[in-house]
C-alpha cells in the first residue's frame, strides 16, 4: 500500500490516498519492492538457469560427439581411435624421468673396475635413453 499512496489509519479505522506521509514514503517504498521483485527473479529464474547450462552444455557436446563417430565410421576411424589413446592415457600413473650423468666424458676415463652397478630405480620412475 505504500508504494501505492495508500495510507491506512489503525486507530480511526479507514485509509486515505496521497496523504503527505504516504507521499513521503512513496519512493522509498517503491526502491523496496523493485528491489525484492528483481531479487526473487535472480534467486528463483536466473541461478537455477546458470547452473543448468553446465549440464546442458556436456550433454549436447556428448550428443554431437557421438552423432560426428558415427559419421566417420564409428570406433574405426582415427579420431575414435585417439580418443581411446587419450582416455586410456589419462588413468595411467604419472611417471617421472630421472637423468643419469656419466662419471667420465669419454671412453679413456673410465675403467671396468670403476663401473659399479646402479641402484635399480624405483617402480614408476623411468631412465632417460643415451
Amino acid at each position: 500500500p505504500m508504494m501505492f499512496g495508500v495510507s491506512l489509519d489503525f486507530i480511526n479505522g479507514g485509509y486515505s490516498i496521497d496523504s503527505p506521509t504516504a507521499l513521503w514514503w512513496k519512493q522509498l517504498a517503491t526502491a523496496v519492492v523493485f528491489g525484492l521483485g528483481i531479487a526473487t527473479v535472480l534467486t528463483l529464474v536466473l541461478t537455477p538457469s546458470l547452473l543448468a547450462v553446465r549440464v546442458w552444455f556436456s550433454t549436447y557436446m556428448h550428443a554431437l560427439g557421438r552423432a560426428l563417430s558415427r559419421i566417420t565410421r564409428g570406433r574405426s576411424s582415427r579420431i575414435a581411435q585417439d580418443s581411446r589413446l587419450f582416455r586410456k592415457a589419462r588413468k595411467l600413473p604419472s611417471t617421472e624421468i630421472q637423468w643419469v650423468e656419466d662419471k667420465g666424458t669419454g671412453p679413456a676415463q673410465s675403467s671396468p673396475e670403476e663401473d659399479e652397478p646402479e641402484p635399480p630405480l624405483p617402480k614408476g620412475r623411468l631412465r632417460a635413453a643415451e
